[in-house]
């Protein structure tokens, strides 16, 4: 497999803006988002976002920004936003993608620049299996 050119170097820095400052108050602040993000662990918070995100984030009381970062997927805005790191995770899980995804969006990255920079040779995701 021909590996590609990439359009830009991947940022794997812990300066700004790779790494977000996440604090007691920034997690106070974002109490509504991480608890939504934390019930993902229960299949029936994951089923009932599948059937109705919206009527779900509503019910969480998620203000229309917090919506506008789970509908475009902006992992690194949730972040940003004081979401814990493993709890967008959850949520990006329920829409199959991996923390690996989350990565790359933080980086700055697409998928395919992203699984170049790991360590080890990923050619294979859960979602690519039958």
């Amino acid at each position: 497999m021909k590996e590609q050119q990439r359009t830009h170097e991947v940022d794997l820095s812990l300066d700004a803006p790779s790494a977000y400052l996440f604090t007691g108050e920034i997690c106070t602040r974002a109490y509504r988002l991480n608890k939504f993000a934390f019930d993902f662990k229960y299949a029936a918070v994951r089923e009932r976002f599948a059937r109705d995100a919206e009527a779900l984030m509503t019910e969480y009381a998620l203000s229309e920004r917090e919506k506008a970062l789970v509908r475009a997927r902006d992992w690194t805005g949730l972040v940003a936003s004081g979401g814990h790191h493993f709890n967008v995770i959850k949520i990006a899980a329920a829409v199959g993608e991996s923390h690996l995804h989350v990565g790359a969006h933080m980086c700055g990255a697409d998928w395919d620049e992203f699984k170049r920079t790991l360590p080890r040779a990923i050619d294979l995701m859960p979602q690519d299996l039958g």
